[in-house]
């Protein structure tokens, strides 16, 4: 059902055009990959802050609340061009094994944060200013950095590798 749909989808004169412009295509992968950076970027620096590496004595609901609008940002634009780019190439996003691999992270990684901000998030005023954040905190940190370094590079596959 999924890889007919994809066949249909690659078939609609929305996507041929998207596939075959040579501005409107290379625009939104271009845009696709600033919305990465600040989306990922901005993750990355919360995770950091997390794990105790970066900007250690401010305190964590302070550096986690200033980046929080900026990665919703980011990943609102990551998304919208995300779902262009699958439109341009719908067939080959099915068949292609990393492109599965990168959402099954993504999921991942959304449901790291899910987690993360349902329990130890909640509970920040009560470790907001400790030396060290708690295990839970830092688990979070860990993981979350790993899923989004393993989204990015199997994206990155994806866009290269046609297998």
């Amino acid at each position: 059902m999924i890889y007919e749909f994809c066949q249909w989808l690659q078939e609609t004169p929305f996507s041929t055009a998207l596939r075959e412009s040579e501005i409107v295509f290379p625009c939104i992968e271009g845009t696709h990959l600033l919305g990465i950076g600040v989306s990922a970027g901005t993750i990355a620096f919360s995770d950091l802050r997390l794990l105790g590496i970066w900007m250690k004595k401010e305190p964590a609901s302070k550096v986690l609340d200033a980046l929080l609008p900026f990665t919703i940002v980011g990943f609102c634009i990551v998304f919208a061009t995300g779902l262009l780019l699958f439109s341009a190439e719908p067939a080959k996003s099915y068949g292609n094994y990393w492109f599965w691999l990168k959402m099954t992270f993504l999921v991942l990684a959304g449901l790291n944060a899910l987690i993360f901000h349902t329990t130890v998030y909640r509970r920040m005023k009560q470790w907001d200013l400790d030396a060290i954040t708690p295990v839970g905190a830092r688990a979070a940190g860990i993981i979350s950095l790993v899923f989004w370094t393993l989204v990015i590079w199997f994206g990155r596959q994806f866009a290269y590798n046609h297998g």
